[in-house]
């Protein structure tokens, strides 16, 4: 079973696919999408064609994280617009989806709701046995977000 995590954002979107075989768990792929347009419009057009080229690999499920509290409306509105793109492309393409908030991850990951990206980062790259830095946290995010949908699927089961 493969799982795409994906860390939406404005100006960079963080993605990880992770493989499940046997309960343990591999990555397969992961990076960052840095959008360089610099209207909204040409942003939404280049998310549209990174998702096409993420989503050629067979993904069985996918996980977003949810909007965090902004403290700027516009930020927050422009964020919505972005995870609206996301999730029609997800449903055209995969069908269905599952949202996580950034405190049900990072309690999922480290145990603790306000956990820092560095703690998150460490632990992911602990769950998935990885050596070195990831850098930027985007790539993390997105990796924990689909671990996260792994412990979901696996507290189902």
């Amino acid at each position: 079973m493969k799982i795409l995590g994906i860390d939406p954002g404005t100006k960079n979107m963080g993605y990880a696919t992770i493989e499940v075989k046997n309960r343990d768990l591999k990555l397969v792929e992961a990076g960052v999408v840095k959008f360089r347009a610099d209207s909204f419009k040409e942003r939404i057009v280049e998310l549209n064609s990174a998702l096409d080229t993420i989503l050629l690999n067979s993904i069985d499920h996918i996980a977003i994280e949810d909007i965090f509290l902004a403290y700027n409306p516009k930020t927050a509105l422009k964020l919505a617009h972005f995870r609206g793109a996301i999730l029609m492309k997800v449903i055209l393409s995969i069908g269905d989806y599952s949202e996580y908030s950034p405190l049900e991850v990072k309690r999922a990951i480290t145990g603790n709701g306000r956990a820092t990206k560095e703690q998150v980062s460490f632990m992911v790259k602990r769950i998935l046995n990885i050596r070195g830095d990831i850098k930027p946290f985007d790539i993390t995010d997105a990796m924990a977000v689909a671990i996260t949908h792994f412990q979901r699927l696996k507290s189902n089961m």
